[in-house]
């Protein structure tokens, strides 16, 4: 059985990328650090993402844009986004709506998004020298096809464009002549400040780099409860109780059943993707291939080829709904041409906040406990500058968080415990 100290400087709760990037952080700035995971390190979302390292994809979630896809497919079993609200989840929905009528406050947010994606990109670089990630820095292609494929194309590199983002848009030949293996495509646009990671291994070279300065990463040991009464934050766990002056709470999807412990709202659901991996299919590919009209993307990896994508809410969480892994297939084949049978099935839940954006900052009143969750798809991304502002939190060097980001934002507990989750007792493993 794990075993864990009685007393820690700080205390990071959850081994995935953000709680990893989180821990590197602080003991790169000198703070003991002890990581605490309920499963293995890179367990949930980490293991199963897109591997994009990309400015040019973050953008708010809750928007216009999203509702009026989301009505046009809700009915399309195969379709990109499946939102079917259990009753637990209807306030979270609701919510969700209400933050995606404004066309003004998605701007807002997408703006700080892309900020801070931008500075994140440049930490992935700099610990991508020290810790041997395997960042590759060769930009995402997005492609179209078919009816509406220039309208697009226009759209987007306008909008990037505006926001002031590197976008070169290409014809048929341009993409050929970057992506050989690429056809039926009529319309390109090539972001070159993008990259892309295998997003297990970066979060092992994250609990590495932590372990190299001092943390201590302890897996299989789960947080049941937060106490805050006494001098000390008091941690209940599954190999015994800690006492930290600082705790970082970076569980993911697991976040939200500390709400009534921290006591702040903390609406996030899970937002079911997928992932099917087909090995030796690569090709000559060098960089994520994002299928604009099928909302996903097609990674290389090391040997293999990882297309990724799907945004389902309100779903069994453990369900494989093969027509979306067959949906990914059908993307592929259109713009890569045949793929074989896929070498590996994935599905996992990327914490989603109902109005999208990151919950990132220390409790009102109470600093010495700090959220970095809820960061949606864009975990992978925005782990780096996450554990930067932690670190500044926790340093003193960052007086308050970005309102945005502010885990304060939603208030108190009166009316969401459904969507932040009830206390349970641990899962068996």
């Amino acid at each position: 059985m794990a075993r864990i100290p009685a007393q820690a400087e700080a205390v990071v709760i959850g081994g995935g990328a953000v709680g990893l990037a989180c821990a590197y952080a602080l003991a790169r700035a000198g703070v003991g650090v002890l990581v605490l995971e309920r499963d293995h390190v890179g367990a949930g979302a980490s293991a199963g993402s897109a591997c994009m390292v990309c400015p040019s994809h973050a953008d708010r979630t809750a928007s216009p844009a999203s509702l009026r896809t989301g009505l046009r497919f809700l009915l399309d079993p195969k379709a990109p986004l499946k939102l079917r609200p259990r009753p637990s989840e209807l306030g979270w929905v609701a919510r969700f709506t209400a933050a995606s009528l404004s066309e003004a406050r998605a701007e807002e947010g997408t703006r700080l998004l892309r900020d801070l994606a931008n500075r994140s990109t440049e930490l992935h670089v700099a610990w991508g020298d020290e810790l041997g990630t395997g960042l590759a820095m060769h930009g995402t292609l997005n492609l179209w096809g078919g009816d509406g494929a220039a309208a697009g194309q226009a759209a987007v590199v306008d909008e990037a464009r505006h926001a002031g983002l590197a976008i070169e848009a290409l014809d048929a030949a341009g993409i050929a002549a970057l992506e050989p293996s690429v056809r039926g495509a009529t319309h390109g646009a090539l972001a070159p400040g993008d990259g892309h990671v295998d997003s297990l291994r970066f979060t092992e070279c994250l609990a590495a780099g932590a372990r190299a300065h001092g943390a201590e990463v302890v897996e299989g040991v789960e947080v049941v409860r937060i106490d805050r009464s006494g001098p000390r934050v008091r941690l209940t766990t599954t190999a015994g109780t800690v006492a930290a002056e600082r705790v970082v709470v970076a569980a993911g999807i697991w976040t939200r059943r500390f709400a009534d412990d921290v006591g702040v709202a903390l609406p996030i659901t899970p937002a079911k993707g997928y992932h099917a991996e087909f090995e030796g299919a690569v090709g000559d590919a060098q960089r994520p291939i994002y299928f604009s009209d099928a909302h996903c993307v097609a990674t290389p990896l090391d040997g293999r080829l990882r297309i990724a994508g799907t945004l389902e809410i309100g779903t069994d969480p453990f369900a494989v709904d093969l027509r979306r892994v067959e949906a990914l297939r059908e993307a592929g084949e259109r713009y890569l041409g045949p793929l074989p049978d896929p070498s590996g099935i994935w599905l996992g839940q990327r914490p989603l906040t109902s109005d999208s954006m990151p919950l990132v900052g220390p409790l009102p009143g109470d600093r010495r406990v700090i959220v970095a969750s809820g960061h949606g798809t864009l975990g992978i991304t925005l782990a780096p500058v996450t554990g930067e502002l932690v670190a500044g939190h926790v340093t003193g060097e960052l007086d308050a968080p970005d309102p945005l980001l502010d885990p304060a934002r939603f208030g108190g507990l009166s009316g969401v415990r459904a969507a932040a989750g009830r206390r349970r007792a641990p899962v068996s493993r």
